[in-house]
């Protein structure tokens, strides 16, 4: 895949998480009933550069109901805090998908 494709991609699928997540969030917070259920989780990432994976935690915490609290370049983990963890197998699992494929064709890490 190109860098531009890459980037041109990561691009719009960022702006349609936001606006799914953003809905998602408003969802847990106005309905009667429905208590979030907020925790921390840890994240691998792939071999990015540091670049990338500061790109990455700012993606992940400009998209409502998820924030990057801290980034482990050594471990290659983020650790995030979800505002509903009842799942976070799929939160991760979505951020990999999303936005983590793109980024290794923009800012690769020098395998170590």
């Amino acid at each position: 895949m190109s860098r531009f494709r890459a980037g041109a991609t990561l691009l719009v699928r960022f702006v349609w998480q936001v606006l799914v997540a953003g809905a998602t969030t408003a969802w847990i917070i106005a309905r009667p009933g429905l208590r979030a259920s907020p925790g921390l989780v840890r994240m691998p990432f792939a071999d990015l550069s540091p670049t990338g994976a500061a790109l990455l935690a700012s993606l992940i915490t400009l998209t409502p109901g998820t924030t990057a609290v801290d980034i482990n370049m050594d471990e290659r983990r983020l650790l995030l805090h979800l505002l509903d963890c009842r799942d976070p197998e799929r939160t991760l699992a979505r951020i990999h998908r999303e936005f983590e494929r793109y980024l290794t064709v923009l800012f690769p890490g020098g395998s170590r």
